[in-house]
């Protein structure tokens, strides 16, 4: 079911930096999503006309997220969405729309979703709950486990720790989602056959680059420590103690309850794209389908003691708060890099949250642990699921945790987006500075001076064996870059990070969170 042909231009892969792409060249076109300026959409709601189960007694406050969220899904045109969200012990549940719009079946309490990269945060669980037990050690080699660990760069191969895998600080370029079989063993397969093979894009712990591939080696340690495949590890040490029976990785068990499939946006319109799930070595980092009952039971634990719903503990409570503990910062945002948590300190407050976006899925998962508050939001669209996001965590920092004006600043999308009506500075005089090519192995990016300011042009290169969405972003092709700080500059509506090197030199930019290294002059 994973076919490599050519026109699959949009690789799957986490918290997606060509989703990222793909906003930035909608915006940057004077696209809107749903359209793409091509006549009608293949796909078109009003707010009104959408299903959805709120209910009639829905505190006010749960009322405005939802009537914020179908304002959002009729103006970016998402499918379907499922919102759950946890105050003052209180949970309240609502879905939204279709879970196809193949079949138009509707989204329903059970309907699982693809949560993507939130399954770091599990495997990120696991791992805490094995140091905890003396079974792995947070800042020991990853060869203590793994004898013969290889990697491009065998320095980095024999100083790599715990640490660097879950604060995304290995360095090594992380984007290639292959298949190495549907077996038990198809992790080790995966690590043993493609690891060795990633170059080294910026040196081991110098910087946060998030890194899919780092997360599937640690379900490979997973694997090692405890004799077990990382699937039934993973329901041992954290689904089951949880109670989250509706949360699974097995292809067959979600085609056994309703799930819903991801849509992306493209010429035509809103689009269900393929394939559905992702091969099995990518768990780890992306694999779990949930339901917003079974994130808000995840989110019960993260912002307890430690504790499951039974009261066995499971992690002490200094663990959990290290999980959310800013190790490293994330360049060009608010954020750090927790364990694996991404973490957002405000005046008085504290946000742990984490994204996902997997073949036109896209989830956000957000709590306070000082306030006892978490919000879910799964969605079917890609990257309109997104937009969606920036929407609903906006009236949600309102109404539940009483900010204002940087309400809008908030959340994992709002780190990485510009809003509109941001102001812009003068462009730098010394542009050369910043032109450059700069290259990972399945993208291109060439930034040159012209037109009195810089120009973004991107190109990008199939990678043997990769697994390909069937709809790929929109092309992106002497896009003006605005700098809105020094160093700081943003491509539509998304970031676009610089990053130095020790002597003062650009030496990288940041896109959808991974460091692009430069490699020359504009040729």
């Amino acid at each position: 079911m994973y076919g490599h042909s050519p026109d699959r231009l949009h690789a799957p892969d986490g918290l997606s930096r060509r989703q990222l792409l793909s906003s930035f060249a909608a915006v940057a076109s004077g696209t809107v999503l749903a359209t793409a300026g091509c006549g009608q959409p293949a796909y078109a709601l009003e707010a009104a006309a959408v299903p959805h189960t709120v209910a009639p007694d829905a505190s006010p406050r749960f009322r405005a997220v939802a009537e914020r969220l179908l304002a959002a899904m009729a103006e970016h045109q998402v499918p379907g969405a499922a919102l759950g969200i946890l105050a003052d012990g209180r949970e309240e549940h609502a879905v939204f729309g279709v879970a196809s719009l193949a079949t138009k079946a509707p989204v329903t309490a059970d309907t699982r979703f693809q949560i993507g990269s939130l399954t770091k945060t599990y495997t990120g669980t696991a791992v805490m709950r094995l140091i905890d037990l003396g079974k792995l050690d947070l800042y020991a080699p990853v060869r203590n486990y793994l004898p013969d660990l290889r990697l491009m760069n065998e320095d980095v191969a024999a100083r790599l720790t715990v640490w660097n895998l879950l604060t995304h600080t290995g360095g090594w370029w992380a984007d290639d989602i292959v298949d190495t079989g549907s077996g038990d063993d198809a992790i080790a397969r995966f690590v043993m056959k493609r690891l060795a093979t990633y170059p080294q894009v910026s040196p081991l712990g110098a910087f946060f680059s998030y890194n899919n591939i780092g997360f599937m080696l640690l379900g490979r340690l997973i694997e090692i420590v405890t004799g077990q495949s990382y699937r039934v590890a993973v329901q041992q040490l954290v689904l089951d103690p949880l109670g989250q029976a509706e949360s699974t990785f097995t292809p067959a068990e979600v085609e056994r309850h309703p799930h819903s499939v991801g849509h992306a946006s493209s010429p035509k319109g809103t689009e269900v794209v393929t394939p559905l799930n992702l091969p099995r070595n990518v768990d780890p980092a992306g694999g779990l389908w949930s339901t917003t009952r079974d994130q808000l039971r995840y989110a019960r634990f993260h912002l307890g003691d430690g504790t499951s719903p039974d009261g066995t503990r499971l992690l002490p409570p200094h663990t959990v708060g290290l999980m959310r503990s800013p190790q490293v910062p994330v360049p060009g945002s608010p954020l750090a890099m927790g364990l694996p948590w991404f973490v957002e300190d405000l005046p008085g407050l504290q946000l742990a949250m984490h994204g996902g976006d997997m073949f036109g899925q896209h989830t956000a998962f957000m709590f306070a642990p000082g306030r006892g508050f978490a919000l879910v939001l799964l969605t079917n669209a890609e990257p309109a699921g997104g937009l969606a996001e920036l929407a609903v965590t906006n009236e949600a920092a309102q109404q539940y945790l009483g900010l204002g004006l940087e309400a809008g600043r908030v959340g994992f999308m709002a780190a990485l987006t510009v809003p509109d009506g941001t102001p812009t500075l003068t462009v730098p005089s010394d542009l050369t500075q910043y032109a450059g090519r700069y290259s990972v192995p399945d993208t291109t990016v060439i930034l040159r001076a012209g037109g009195g300011g810089l120009l973004a042009t991107v190109e990008q290169t199939l990678v043997p064996e990769q697994i390909l969405s069937s709809i790929a972003p929109t092309p992106v092709h002497d896009v003006p870059v605005s700098f809105i700080a020094t160093d700081l500059g943003h491509l539509g509506q998304g970031v676009l990070p610089f990053v130095r090197k020790p002597n003062g030199d650009i030496g990288w930019i940041e896109i959808g969170l991974r460091l692009v290294p430069r490699i020359g002059p504009v040729q």
